[in-house]
């Protein structure tokens, strides 16, 4: 639909289109972390990844999407590390904890979420720390049910902890910021509802005033007219 020269987008249009972008980000960020992971002396278990926040940010715009995400992120890495059975469990089960977080989402909201800084990184360290249960407890679990030589089930606490930890610093740092960003943390409906309403006030605004002028004008043209029947 286009009015003033301009092309109006449906919700469903604006939010597949949205959904879509991140998606190319989150895979972005999967390979990010691991080739950064190489860049580590003698191949240390550690990442540098911004999945979590990409998820988070998706949770905090859409609502429940964001668990396909989780699942998406967990099927990039393990095919980009050859993932054993173990790991493939470890990554999928364990990132769809992050779901967790859907609950202080719809019960608290997005705007309280976002309205501190504090707020949102406390929002993004309760959204590692699920993933970070998550990986540890279906790792226990798998070496209980099939013991793995020279490790034991309590070794994936320690393990994903070295491992994940710097990438949780580096969300604390950013989700602040990328709330700063107009619109960047809102539940979107609520976004795209704001901005409507915006556009609509700045109509009416505009009509207001572009009928002042042709009063104005108006009142004008009887100016001249009576000036004339003076003489």
């Amino acid at each position: 639909m286009r009015k003033n020269g301009s092309r109006q987008i449906s919700v469903k249009q604006y939010r597949f289109t949205d959904l879509f972008l991140f998606a190319v980000i989150l895979a972005i960020s999967e390979l990010i972390g691991h080739f950064a992971a190489k860049m580590f002396p003698n191949e240390a278990y550690y990442t540098v990844s911004f999945t979590i926040p990409v998820i988070l940010l998706v949770m905090l715009r859409w609502g429940w999407p964001s668990a396909i995400y989780s699942a998406l992120a967990g099927l990039i890495a393990c095919l980009m590390q050859g993932a054993s059975g173990r790991q493939w469990a470890v990554y999928l089960i364990g990132n769809a904890f992050i779901s967790l977080m859907l609950i202080p989402r719809y019960l608290i909201g997005t705007k309280k979420i976002s309205a501190k800084w504090w707020s949102i990184a406390l929002f993004m360290a309760g959204g590692w720390l699920c993933v970070y249960l998550g990986r540890s407890v279906v790792w226990a679990i798998a070496c209980a049910i099939s013991p793995l030589e020279g490790t034991t089930a309590a070794s994936g606490f320690i393990m994903y902890l070295q491992s994940d930890l710097l990438s949780l610093v580096m969300g604390v740092l950013v989700m602040p910021l990328l709330r700063k960003l107009d619109g960047m943390t809102d539940d979107q409906t609520e976004f795209l509802k704001r901005i409507d309403d915006e556009r609509k006030e700045k109509q009416r605004h505009d009509s207001y005033y572009d009928g002042e002028n042709e009063l104005d004008e108006e009142a004008l043209e009887i100016l001249k007219r009576s000036d004339n029947d003076l003489y």
